[in-house]
């Protein structure tokens, strides 16, 4: 059988950390199929979150805190 390349989900938001992987023929417990977190311990930070002004890249562009008024 084919391996799908799966990446670890270690925070639960659904967005995998594309460091993290491992090959298997089905979806292990823990993996999905995206590879867009750039901080897998933080649930609030990935490609879908919306940027707050915090210092911190909420969402994954490599832009600090653009698009936010205060």
């Amino acid at each position: 059988g084919v391996t799908t390349t799966y990446y670890a989900d270690v925070d639960g938001d659904t967005f995998g950390d594309p460091l993290n992987t491992t090959q298997a023929c089905t979806q292990p417990v823990g993996f999905v199929l995206d590879n867009t977190d750039c901080d897998d311990t933080n649930p609030a930070i990935n490609t879908g979150a919306v940027e707050t002004c915090d210092g911190v890249d909420n969402n994954c562009n490599t832009q600090i805190d653009e698009g936010v008024t205060t």
